[in-house]
Protein backbone atom coordinates (compact mmCIF):
# COMPACT_ATOMS: atom_id res chain seq x y z
CA UNK A 1 0.00 0.00 0.00
CA UNK A 2 1.03 3.58 -0.60
CA UNK A 3 1.15 7.02 1.00
CA UNK A 4 0.22 10.02 -1.16
CA UNK A 5 1.78 13.37 -0.20
CA UNK A 6 0.61 16.83 -1.29
CA UNK A 7 3.06 19.60 -0.34
CA UNK A 8 1.22 22.94 -0.46
CA UNK A 9 1.47 26.67 0.16
CA UNK A 10 -1.37 29.18 -0.14
CA UNK A 11 -3.37 26.97 -2.53
CA UNK A 12 -7.07 27.04 -3.25
CA UNK A 13 -8.53 24.64 -0.64
CA UNK A 14 -11.16 23.30 -3.04
CA UNK A 15 -8.50 22.18 -5.53
CA UNK A 16 -6.36 20.48 -2.89
CA UNK A 17 -9.36 18.78 -1.25
CA UNK A 18 -10.55 17.51 -4.62
CA UNK A 19 -7.14 15.93 -5.20
CA UNK A 20 -7.10 14.46 -1.69
CA UNK A 21 -10.46 12.80 -2.39
CA UNK A 22 -9.18 11.32 -5.66
CA UNK A 23 -6.18 9.86 -3.85
CA UNK A 24 -8.26 8.47 -0.98
CA UNK A 25 -10.60 6.74 -3.42
CA UNK A 26 -7.76 4.81 -5.04
CA UNK A 27 -7.54 1.16 -3.89
CA UNK A 28 -3.72 1.24 -3.70
CA UNK A 29 -3.63 4.28 -1.42
CA UNK A 30 -3.72 3.65 2.33
CA UNK A 31 -3.08 7.18 3.61
CA UNK A 32 -2.85 10.81 2.44
CA UNK A 33 -0.52 13.39 3.95
CA UNK A 34 -0.79 17.14 3.28
CA UNK A 35 2.35 19.09 4.16
CA UNK A 36 1.76 22.83 4.51
CA UNK A 37 4.41 25.54 4.40
CA UNK A 38 2.54 27.28 7.23
CA UNK A 39 -0.82 27.34 8.98
CA UNK A 40 -2.44 29.52 6.31
CA UNK A 41 -6.07 29.63 5.18
CA UNK A 42 -5.62 26.50 3.06
CA UNK A 43 -4.07 24.61 5.99
CA UNK A 44 -7.02 25.52 8.21
CA UNK A 45 -9.60 24.57 5.57
CA UNK A 46 -8.02 21.18 4.92
CA UNK A 47 -7.61 20.50 8.64
CA UNK A 48 -11.31 21.21 9.18
CA UNK A 49 -12.26 18.72 6.46
CA UNK A 50 -10.17 15.83 7.80
CA UNK A 51 -12.72 14.20 10.16
CA UNK A 52 -15.34 13.93 7.42
CA UNK A 53 -12.80 12.66 4.86
CA UNK A 54 -11.52 9.98 7.24
CA UNK A 55 -15.06 8.79 8.00
CA UNK A 56 -16.09 8.80 4.35
CA UNK A 57 -13.12 6.80 3.03
CA UNK A 58 -12.08 4.88 6.13
CA UNK A 59 -8.47 5.94 5.62
CA UNK A 60 -6.06 8.15 7.50
CA UNK A 61 -5.66 11.77 6.38
CA UNK A 62 -3.07 13.96 8.08
CA UNK A 63 -2.17 17.64 7.75
CA UNK A 64 1.14 18.86 9.18
CA UNK A 65 3.40 21.90 8.88
CA UNK A 66 6.71 21.18 7.18
CA UNK A 67 9.78 20.84 9.37
CA UNK A 68 12.85 22.99 8.97
CA UNK A 69 15.22 20.32 7.69
CA UNK A 70 17.47 22.04 5.15
CA UNK A 71 20.08 24.77 5.22
CA UNK A 72 18.85 27.08 2.47
CA UNK A 73 15.72 29.23 2.13
CA UNK A 74 12.74 27.43 3.72
CA UNK A 75 10.59 26.22 0.85
CA UNK A 76 9.45 23.28 -1.24
CA UNK A 77 12.48 21.20 -0.29
CA UNK A 78 11.58 21.21 3.38
CA UNK A 79 8.01 20.26 2.42
CA UNK A 80 9.02 17.25 0.32
CA UNK A 81 11.70 16.08 2.72
CA UNK A 82 9.21 16.35 5.58
CA UNK A 83 6.98 14.02 3.57
CA UNK A 84 9.84 11.55 3.11
CA UNK A 85 10.68 11.69 6.81
CA UNK A 86 7.04 11.07 7.80
CA UNK A 87 6.83 8.16 5.34
CA UNK A 88 9.93 6.46 6.72
CA UNK A 89 9.43 7.17 10.43
CA UNK A 90 5.65 7.15 10.91
CA UNK A 91 4.39 4.52 8.45
CA UNK A 92 5.12 1.06 7.12
CA UNK A 93 3.80 1.75 3.61
CA UNK A 94 5.78 0.30 0.71
CA UNK A 95 5.60 3.33 -1.58
CA UNK A 96 5.24 7.11 -1.46
CA UNK A 97 3.70 9.35 -4.14
CA UNK A 98 4.23 13.11 -4.43
CA UNK A 99 1.84 15.39 -6.32
CA UNK A 100 1.68 19.17 -6.56
CA UNK A 101 -1.36 20.47 -4.72
CA UNK A 102 -2.57 22.91 -7.37
CA UNK A 103 -3.13 20.45 -10.25
CA UNK A 104 -6.64 20.78 -11.64
CA UNK A 105 -6.24 17.86 -14.07
CA UNK A 106 -5.27 15.28 -11.42
CA UNK A 107 -7.02 11.91 -11.72
CA UNK A 108 -6.77 8.33 -10.50
CA UNK A 109 -4.83 7.49 -13.68
CA UNK A 110 -1.79 9.28 -12.29
CA UNK A 111 -1.67 6.91 -9.31
CA UNK A 112 -2.59 3.79 -11.27
CA UNK A 113 0.09 4.23 -13.93
CA UNK A 114 2.75 4.91 -11.30
CA UNK A 115 1.76 1.84 -9.30
CA UNK A 116 1.79 -0.34 -12.43
CA UNK A 117 5.32 0.77 -13.30
CA UNK A 118 6.50 0.16 -9.73
CA UNK A 119 4.97 -3.32 -9.91
CA UNK A 120 7.42 -4.01 -12.76
CA UNK A 121 10.34 -3.40 -10.38
CA UNK A 122 11.20 0.27 -10.90
CA UNK A 123 12.23 2.03 -7.71
CA UNK A 124 11.45 5.48 -9.10
CA UNK A 125 8.48 6.38 -11.26
CA UNK A 126 8.29 9.89 -12.62
CA UNK A 127 5.34 11.55 -14.38
CA UNK A 128 5.85 13.68 -17.45
CA UNK A 129 3.39 15.69 -19.47
CA UNK A 130 2.90 17.55 -22.73
CA UNK A 131 4.03 21.13 -22.18
CA UNK A 132 3.63 24.36 -24.11
CA UNK A 133 6.64 25.09 -26.32
CA UNK A 134 7.27 28.25 -24.26
CA UNK A 135 6.68 26.59 -20.89
CA UNK A 136 9.36 24.81 -18.82
CA UNK A 137 12.07 27.31 -19.71
CA UNK A 138 13.93 26.63 -16.47
CA UNK A 139 13.81 22.92 -17.21
CA UNK A 140 15.19 23.28 -20.74
CA UNK A 141 17.59 26.21 -20.42
CA UNK A 142 18.87 25.63 -16.89
CA UNK A 143 18.45 22.05 -15.68
CA UNK A 144 18.63 19.95 -18.85
CA UNK A 145 21.30 22.22 -20.31
CA UNK A 146 23.38 21.85 -17.15
CA UNK A 147 22.88 18.11 -16.97
CA UNK A 148 23.99 17.78 -20.60
CA UNK A 149 27.08 19.95 -20.25
CA UNK A 150 28.20 18.46 -16.93
CA UNK A 151 27.17 14.77 -17.05
CA UNK A 152 26.78 13.83 -20.72
CA UNK A 153 27.48 10.13 -20.17
CA UNK A 154 24.76 9.74 -17.54
CA UNK A 155 20.99 9.41 -17.79
CA UNK A 156 20.51 12.94 -16.40
CA UNK A 157 20.20 14.85 -19.72
CA UNK A 158 17.50 12.46 -20.90
CA UNK A 159 15.09 12.79 -17.97
CA UNK A 160 12.07 14.40 -19.61
CA UNK A 161 10.97 16.66 -16.74
CA UNK A 162 13.73 16.73 -14.11
CA UNK A 163 11.93 19.47 -12.16
CA UNK A 164 8.64 17.59 -12.01
CA UNK A 165 7.13 17.23 -8.54
CA UNK A 166 5.03 14.19 -9.45
CA UNK A 167 6.73 10.91 -8.66
CA UNK A 168 6.63 7.60 -6.83
CA UNK A 169 9.43 6.17 -4.71
CA UNK A 170 9.80 2.76 -3.15
CA UNK A 171 10.78 2.63 0.49
CA UNK A 172 14.37 1.73 -0.41
CA UNK A 173 14.59 4.68 -2.81
CA UNK A 174 13.14 7.05 -0.21
CA UNK A 175 15.72 5.91 2.34
CA UNK A 176 18.56 6.58 -0.11
CA UNK A 177 17.30 10.06 -0.94
CA UNK A 178 16.67 11.18 2.62
CA UNK A 179 20.05 9.84 3.78
CA UNK A 180 21.83 11.86 1.07
CA UNK A 181 23.15 15.05 2.77
CA UNK A 182 22.96 16.90 -0.55
CA UNK A 183 19.23 16.24 -0.63
CA UNK A 184 18.56 17.05 3.01
CA UNK A 185 20.19 20.51 2.84
CA UNK A 186 18.19 21.53 -0.26
CA UNK A 187 15.24 23.21 1.41
CA UNK A 188 14.28 25.47 -1.52
CA UNK A 189 13.17 25.15 -5.17
CA UNK A 190 16.36 23.23 -5.91
CA UNK A 191 14.88 20.09 -4.35
CA UNK A 192 13.56 18.73 -7.65
CA UNK A 193 17.04 19.05 -9.16
CA UNK A 194 18.56 17.27 -6.17
CA UNK A 195 15.99 14.47 -6.20
CA UNK A 196 16.66 13.84 -9.89
CA UNK A 197 20.42 14.04 -9.44
CA UNK A 198 20.42 11.73 -6.43
CA UNK A 199 18.20 9.15 -8.14
CA UNK A 200 20.66 8.85 -11.02
CA UNK A 201 23.78 9.15 -8.84
CA UNK A 202 22.54 6.23 -6.71
CA UNK A 203 21.74 4.18 -9.81
CA UNK A 204 18.04 3.78 -9.04
CA UNK A 205 16.07 2.32 -11.96
CA UNK A 206 13.72 5.01 -13.29
CA UNK A 207 10.57 4.78 -15.39
CA UNK A 208 8.85 7.88 -16.75
CA UNK A 209 5.13 7.55 -17.40
CA UNK A 210 3.30 9.88 -19.77
CA UNK A 211 0.10 11.62 -18.67
CA UNK A 212 -1.51 12.87 -21.86
CA UNK A 213 -4.11 15.00 -20.04
CA UNK A 214 -1.29 17.32 -19.09
CA UNK A 215 -0.52 19.10 -15.87
CA UNK A 216 -2.95 21.99 -15.73
CA UNK A 217 -2.11 24.39 -12.90
CA UNK A 218 -1.98 28.09 -12.18
CA UNK A 219 -0.11 30.10 -14.81
CA UNK A 220 2.76 32.58 -14.61
CA UNK A 221 2.76 36.14 -15.88
CA UNK A 222 6.04 37.87 -16.63
CA UNK A 223 9.11 35.74 -16.04
CA UNK A 224 9.72 37.67 -12.80
CA UNK A 225 7.32 35.12 -11.29
CA UNK A 226 10.04 32.52 -11.83
CA UNK A 227 13.06 34.52 -10.70
CA UNK A 228 13.54 32.86 -7.32
CA UNK A 229 12.99 29.41 -8.79
CA UNK A 230 15.47 30.15 -11.58
CA UNK A 231 18.21 31.25 -9.18
CA UNK A 232 17.69 28.33 -6.81
CA UNK A 233 17.55 25.73 -9.59
CA UNK A 234 20.73 27.06 -11.22
CA UNK A 235 22.46 27.22 -7.83
CA UNK A 236 21.52 23.58 -7.24
CA UNK A 237 23.16 22.51 -10.51
CA UNK A 238 26.19 24.70 -9.85
CA UNK A 239 26.63 23.20 -6.39
CA UNK A 240 26.83 19.73 -7.91
CA UNK A 241 29.21 20.52 -10.79
CA UNK A 242 32.19 18.71 -9.26
CA UNK A 243 30.23 15.57 -8.38
CA UNK A 244 30.63 12.31 -10.29
CA UNK A 245 27.60 10.53 -11.75
CA UNK A 246 27.98 6.97 -13.02
CA UNK A 247 26.76 5.93 -16.44
CA UNK A 248 24.46 2.96 -16.84
CA UNK A 249 21.42 3.95 -14.77
CA UNK A 250 18.35 2.13 -16.05
CA UNK A 251 16.04 4.77 -17.50
CA UNK A 252 12.96 3.89 -19.52
CA UNK A 253 10.10 6.12 -20.57
CA UNK A 254 6.66 5.67 -21.98
CA UNK A 255 6.41 7.00 -25.51
CA UNK A 256 4.31 10.19 -25.62
CA UNK A 257 0.93 10.30 -27.30
CA UNK A 258 -0.72 13.04 -29.36
CA UNK A 259 -0.65 16.53 -27.86
CA UNK A 260 -3.94 18.37 -27.53
CA UNK A 261 -4.33 21.57 -29.53
CA UNK A 262 -4.98 23.55 -26.35
CA UNK A 263 -1.50 22.67 -25.08
CA UNK A 264 0.12 23.45 -28.43
CA UNK A 265 -1.44 26.92 -28.50
CA UNK A 266 -0.81 27.77 -24.88
CA UNK A 267 1.60 30.63 -24.16
CA UNK A 268 3.92 29.90 -21.25
CA UNK A 269 4.60 33.51 -20.23
CA UNK A 270 3.79 37.14 -21.00
CA UNK A 271 6.22 38.10 -23.78
CA UNK A 272 5.67 41.87 -23.72
CA UNK A 273 6.00 42.23 -19.95
CA UNK A 274 9.11 40.05 -19.97
CA UNK A 275 10.83 41.87 -22.85
CA UNK A 276 11.23 45.14 -20.96
CA UNK A 277 12.81 43.43 -17.96
CA UNK A 278 16.05 43.47 -19.95
CA UNK A 279 16.30 47.23 -19.42
CA UNK A 280 15.62 47.25 -15.71
CA UNK A 281 17.75 47.23 -12.55
CA UNK A 282 21.18 47.61 -14.16
CA UNK A 283 24.08 48.52 -11.89
CA UNK A 284 27.68 49.47 -12.59
CA UNK A 285 28.82 46.21 -11.08
CA UNK A 286 26.65 44.15 -13.43
CA UNK A 287 28.34 45.95 -16.30
CA UNK A 288 31.72 44.98 -14.83
CA UNK A 289 30.64 41.35 -14.47
CA UNK A 290 29.77 41.23 -18.16
CA UNK A 291 33.53 41.42 -18.87
CA UNK A 292 33.67 37.75 -17.88
CA UNK A 293 31.44 36.71 -20.79
CA UNK A 294 32.14 36.23 -24.52
CA UNK A 295 32.14 39.47 -26.51
CA UNK A 296 28.86 38.94 -28.41
CA UNK A 297 27.05 38.27 -25.12
CA UNK A 298 28.71 41.20 -23.38
CA UNK A 299 27.93 43.65 -26.17
CA UNK A 300 24.39 42.39 -26.60
CA UNK A 301 23.58 42.67 -22.93
CA UNK A 302 25.12 46.14 -22.67
CA UNK A 303 22.88 47.29 -25.51
CA UNK A 304 19.84 46.10 -23.56
CA UNK A 305 20.26 49.04 -21.21
CA UNK A 306 18.95 51.26 -24.00
CA UNK A 307 16.59 48.91 -25.83
CA UNK A 308 15.89 45.19 -25.30
CA UNK A 309 17.92 42.91 -27.58
CA UNK A 310 18.18 39.16 -27.50
CA UNK A 311 18.93 37.77 -30.99
CA UNK A 312 22.59 37.27 -29.98
CA UNK A 313 21.68 34.69 -27.29
CA UNK A 314 21.42 31.64 -29.52
CA UNK A 315 22.14 28.05 -28.53
CA UNK A 316 25.93 28.35 -28.75
CA UNK A 317 26.07 31.71 -26.99
CA UNK A 318 23.95 30.28 -24.18
CA UNK A 319 26.28 27.31 -23.74
CA UNK A 320 29.28 29.65 -23.45
CA UNK A 321 27.35 31.86 -21.04
CA UNK A 322 26.26 28.87 -18.97
CA UNK A 323 29.83 27.63 -18.58
CA UNK A 324 30.93 31.03 -17.28
CA UNK A 325 28.02 31.09 -14.86
CA UNK A 326 28.92 27.64 -13.55
CA UNK A 327 32.36 28.90 -12.58
CA UNK A 328 31.63 32.44 -11.46
CA UNK A 329 28.01 32.84 -10.34
CA UNK A 330 27.57 33.74 -6.66
CA UNK A 331 24.02 33.11 -5.38
CA UNK A 332 24.66 35.34 -2.36
CA UNK A 333 25.43 38.34 -4.58
CA UNK A 334 22.43 40.47 -5.64
CA UNK A 335 24.16 41.68 -8.83
CA UNK A 336 24.97 38.16 -9.91
CA UNK A 337 21.39 37.08 -9.25
CA UNK A 338 20.00 39.93 -11.35
CA UNK A 339 22.49 39.31 -14.15
CA UNK A 340 21.69 35.59 -14.28
CA UNK A 341 18.01 36.50 -14.55
CA UNK A 342 18.62 38.90 -17.45
CA UNK A 343 20.88 36.46 -19.30
CA UNK A 344 18.25 33.73 -19.01
CA UNK A 345 15.51 36.10 -20.19
CA UNK A 346 17.57 36.91 -23.28
CA UNK A 347 17.91 33.21 -24.04
CA UNK A 348 14.19 32.54 -23.53
CA UNK A 349 13.17 35.46 -25.75
CA UNK A 350 15.60 34.41 -28.48
CA UNK A 351 14.30 30.85 -28.43
CA UNK A 352 10.68 32.04 -28.43
CA UNK A 353 11.06 34.26 -31.51
CA UNK A 354 13.54 32.16 -33.48
CA UNK A 355 12.14 28.70 -32.71
CA UNK A 356 8.82 28.54 -30.87
CA UNK A 357 7.01 30.83 -33.31
CA UNK A 358 7.69 28.29 -36.07
CA UNK A 359 5.24 25.88 -34.49
CA UNK A 360 4.88 23.44 -31.61
CA UNK A 361 6.29 20.33 -33.28
CA UNK A 362 9.29 22.21 -34.64
CA UNK A 363 9.98 23.73 -31.21
CA UNK A 364 9.81 20.46 -29.25
CA UNK A 365 12.02 18.72 -31.80
CA UNK A 366 14.49 21.60 -31.52
CA UNK A 367 14.61 21.45 -27.70
CA UNK A 368 15.33 17.72 -27.66
CA UNK A 369 18.00 18.11 -30.34
CA UNK A 370 19.47 21.06 -28.41
CA UNK A 371 20.05 18.81 -25.40
CA UNK A 372 21.59 16.15 -27.66
CA UNK A 373 23.93 18.75 -29.20
CA UNK A 374 24.98 19.93 -25.74
CA UNK A 375 25.74 16.33 -24.79
CA UNK A 376 27.82 15.96 -27.97
CA UNK A 377 29.60 19.24 -27.24
CA UNK A 378 30.47 18.14 -23.70
CA UNK A 379 31.78 14.77 -24.84
CA UNK A 380 33.96 16.29 -27.55
CA UNK A 381 35.16 18.98 -25.16
CA UNK A 382 36.12 16.50 -22.48
CA UNK A 383 33.90 18.05 -19.83
CA UNK A 384 32.22 14.78 -18.88
CA UNK A 385 32.26 14.17 -15.16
Amino acid sequence: MSLVVFPFKEEKPEVLLRNVRIALAHPRVKEVLCVGASEDHCFRAVSAAIPELSREYGKRVTVIVQERLGELRPGKGDGMNTGLKYFLEETQHARIHFYDADIVSFSEEWITKAEDAADEGYQVVRHYFPRSSTDAMITWMITRTGFALLWPRSALPWIEQPLGGELLLTRAAAELLLSDPRVRRQSDWGIDTLYTFSMVAHGLPIYEIYIDAGKLHKLYGALTDLKTMLIECFSAVQGLKDEDVPAGTVHHFEYPGPVRQGVKERVGYDFERTLWLLREKWTDRQVELLELFPRPVREGMLACREYPRFSFMDEDAWAETYLVLLERFDPADADWRELLFKLWIARVLQYTTAVALRGYDHALHYLHRMVARYVHRALLGGSAA
